[in-house]
């Protein structure tokens, strides 16, 4: 048994730091590449079409690590075999996927009205293709517990995707980006595949054991990137169809969806900032409510979600109350002027994310008690909700200077209705999910610090930066004396000491 695989502790200080690494660096992709492209219309360009894909991209990732770690890590001895049914089943259905991308672009560029929407479409298809094999073997990795060699991958991949996108759309504008993301990803898979191995042959895990713990997690993940990213693909498809009908020609139609999803996607980005920095907390529950739930303990499992909700919630108010309140100012901070335009819209995606966060933890904690599927339904549910509101909504205010803050109304307002169902559902089954004192009091100091930094000047980046710092301190001074902030570092103090 290699060190690496001794060293635990190692490893997950890894894994945490490339995924860490790897959040940092889409941010910076993010804020960097409409800079590179020049225009809010180009930028909503490359953003569809990768917000397309990479609702199968992030499926892909998720559902096919989580698959070849638990099968290849219960039987070791049959790892090797495992992977190569592994890496067989994945390049079938990398085939199929990336195949029916690149089939589907034309019709699906056909209800935007813009052909070349469909170009970008097959290339970006390839990264479904590499990602397909990339996940099997960062799988095999995870499951025999090679968490360094896990993480130098990851950075690798995160490091010269940046590059390659960036340097790409530099060079050739929307479709070099693509055409960079698409080049890294298959250099990742192939190097992985000569590190790694393509296993060897023998009885590994059946295929039915992949099947059966694949699908559920395809369908909750398929749903959950489905809620994050599908709003902007139907805002891009609805207002070119919405300008073509209103007698636009078709490339002007066409540039003002393109321009609109552009502008949307840059309040997406900053509203996606708490989400991000939170989420990771369902790593700590999910084993925590898993163990708890399996053992019969169900006061730990209580004591889990209690903790784990006061400090998400807390720790999401602190981020999002100042951003809704010098909305325009944060978006100033990063982008061109002309994007401030998409502030009222950021406010309330900001809003509807600190909701969505929230949902995916009580998600998970469903997850942990071993009961997915609710999670699952919910999810579905919820995703249908918010296609047909928006689909609705964009219909009725139609191309108006409303449209963004009206679609992030719907999108929030769903996704609102996903926290309350989740969160209920968690309470029915455990008592408990955020205790009612701490909602009270964080919900007061995020008010009082978002009106706080609405009301600091931040028509600046720098007077920006200081409204969000000012919005933070109120809140944490708020907190500080409703108990809440003595409580938190009382509570953590002794989980230190239990340690």
């Amino acid at each position: 048994m290699s060190s690496e695989k001794d060293n635990a502790g190692r490893g997950t200080a890894a894994i945490a730091l490339a995924k860490i690494y790897f959040v940092l660096a889409g941010f910076g992709v993010q804020f960097a590449l409409p800079r590179f492209l020049g225009s809010p219309e180009r930028f909503g360009e490359y953003s569809s079409a990768m917000n397309g894909v990479s609702i199968f991209n992030n499926v892909m990732i998720a559902a096919t690590v989580q698959t070849v770690s638990k099968l290849v890590s219960e039987n070791e001895a049959q790892g090797r075999a495992t992977l190569r049914q592994a890496l067989s089943l994945q390049l079938v259905l990398g085939i199929v996927v990336a195949g029916a991308i690149a089939s589907l672009a034309g019709p699906v560029a056909a209800t935007m009205h813009d052909p070349e929407f469909g170009e970008l479409l097959r290339v970006a298809s390839i990264v479904v293709l590499a990602y397909a094999i990339y996940a099997a073997l960062v799988g095999a990795l995870n499951g025999t517990h090679r968490f360094v060699t896990q993480a130098r991958f990851d950075i690798s991949f995160t490091t010269i995707r940046t590059v390659a996108l960036l340097v790409g759309a530099a060079m050739f504008g929307v479709a070099g980006a693509i055409a960079g993301f698409a080049s890294a990803a298959v250099l990742i898979a192939a190097a992985a595949l000569v590190v790694v191995g393509s296993g060897e042959s023998g009885e590994g895990a059946k295929l039915g054991r992949f099947v059966s713990f694949m699908a559920p997690i395809w369908l909750y993940q398929g749903c959950l990137n489905g809620l994050l990213l599908s709003d902007q693909i139907l805002l891009k498809q609805q207002i070119a169809s919405l300008g073509v009908a209103a007698g636009m020609a078709v490339r002007d139609a066409v540039e003002v969806a393109n321009t609109q999803a552009g502008l949307y996607k840059a309040a997406q980005n900053f509203a996606f900032v708490p989400y991000q920095l939170v989420i990771t907390a369902t790593l700590v529950v999910f084993p925590m409510v898993s163990r708890a739930t399996a053992s019969g303990d169900l006061e730990a499992a209580k004591k889990a979600i209690g903790n784990a909700g006061r400090f998400s919630f807390l720790a999401l108010a602190a981020m999002a109350a100042p951003m809704v309140g010098a909305a325009s100012g944060v978006l100033r901070i990063l982008y061109a002027p002309e994007y401030v335009v998409g502030a009222d819209a950021l406010a309330v995606l900001t809003l509807g994310l600190v909701a969505f966060t929230l949902f995916a933890l009580a998600a998970t904690i469903l997850a942990g008690e071993g009961r997915p599927g609710i999670a699952a339904g919910i999810a579905l549910g919820t995703l249908i909700v918010m296609l047909v509101v928006d689909r609705l909504v964009l219909g009725a205010i139609g191309i108006s200077p409303r449209v963004l803050v009206a679609l992030a109304a719907g999108t929030s307002s769903a996704m609102a209705l996903a926290a309350i169902v989740s969160i209920g559902t968690v309470i029915a089954r455990f008592g408990t999910f955020i205790p009612l004192p701490t909602l009270a009091r964080g919900a007061i100091a995020a008010g009082c610090g978002g009106f706080v930094a609405h009301l600091v000047p931040h028509a600046s980046r720098l007077t920006a930066v200081l409204a969000l710092a000012a919005g933070v301190a109120v809140y944490a001074v708020v907190l500080l004396v409703s108990g809440e902030l003595r409580d938190v570092v009382a509570l953590v103090r002794a989980r230190r000491a239990k340690a």
